[in-house]
């Protein structure tokens, strides 16, 4: 639940409207693989194969996402990944991948999906009453 900023309205659209992220996915030294996430400072997350490094890379730019919104913030705009310069540094097989927040996930976290709600209301014994004059 975020502690203000937004409204439930305002929050759904933000979720809705946000768009894929650039990262970052390279060869790490002691094998696997590192995905750094651009627009999130200090961000970065491992996996021992390809797929997991990117798997765990989106679920790590979700739960980012999750903690700027439930305190108020907004996330930053993805950059553009043709204005990104690659590191000449970089080892031999990195590469510049998208990825993309999981929408549901935040939706659910943040309450804003229609069961979630009424789950919430159950609990409290108000589903399903009418409202008070």
């Amino acid at each position: 639940m975020p502690k203000g900023g937004f409204d439930k309205i305002e929050l759904l659209r933000l979720v809705e409207g946000l768009t894929p992220y650039p990262a970052v996915l390279r060869p790490a030294p002691e094998g696997g693989f590192e995905v750094i996430i651009t627009n999130f400072p200090g961000v970065n997350s491992y996996g021992v194969k390809r797929d997991t490094a990117l798997q765990a890379g989106a679920e790590l730019l979700t739960a980012e996402i999750y903690y700027l919104l439930r305190e108020g913030g907004q996330p930053p705009a993805p950059s553009d990944p043709k204005r990104l310069i690659p590191d000449e540094d970089d080892p031999p097989g990195t590469e510049q991948v998208m990825l993309a927040p999981d929408k549901k996930i935040l939706k659910k976290r943040l309450g804003l999906l229609k069961k979630e709600r009424e789950g919430a209301l159950k609990s409290l014994g108000l589903y399903g009453r009418k409202p008070r004059p």
